[in-house]
């Protein structure tokens, strides 16, 4: 698939199969994370792959819409050592852009309850942790969704050219 397919097709995944990913796919994906552009090239990310399913309802219950979470195959927690997460938006779409290469699906999920979260992982106060991709093999009927009837907006309702 080419890139602008991969965008066009890709979207959020909330049922899996349950099947596993390789180590081998997971590292894959987080190549592409670790590739994404940052500012200055600082690279404020750190990146905690989660396959534990107790650790995973764990996380679920910190977020108001996770509730797809404990039936991940993993997640990826997103992790950062500035306040700013301009940076963890590239790596982000890098991460789920590589997963759905390979055929695995993802979804971007809010830890809303950020301090019981970074508990959940044993992450440092001082850094900052409020999302989750979570990634697993799509069931059969969540590939065959169809669209919704509104789709995306058209192009023209959501650029301006040279001012508003």
């Amino acid at each position: 698939m080419t890139v602008s397919e991969l965008i066009r097709t890709q979207r959020a995944t909330r049922q899996y199969t349950g099947e596993p990913v390789s180590d081998e796919a997971i590292r894959t994906i987080l190549q592409a994370g670790r590739r994404a552009q940052s500012s200055k090239n600082t690279q404020p990310w750190q990146f905690i792959v989660v396959r534990d399913h107790e650790t995973l309802q764990k996380l679920a219950e910190c977020g108001k819409y996770a509730a797809h979470v404990p039936h991940a195959a993993f997640v990826i927690a997103l992790v950062t050592s500035v306040e700013d997460g301009f940076d963890l938006g590239q790596a982000a779409a890098y991460l789920q852009i590589a997963a759905w290469e390979l055929g695995i699906g993802s979804c971007i999920t809010s830890m809303h309850e950020s301090a019981k979260a970074k508990e959940v992982l044993g992450i440092p106060q001082e850094l900052d942790f409020s999302t989750v991709l979570a990634f697993g093999y799509p069931k059969p009927e969540e590939q065959a969704r169809p669209a919704r009837k509104n789709g995306r907006k058209p192009l023209d309702e959501v650029v301006r050219w040279e001012h508003w």
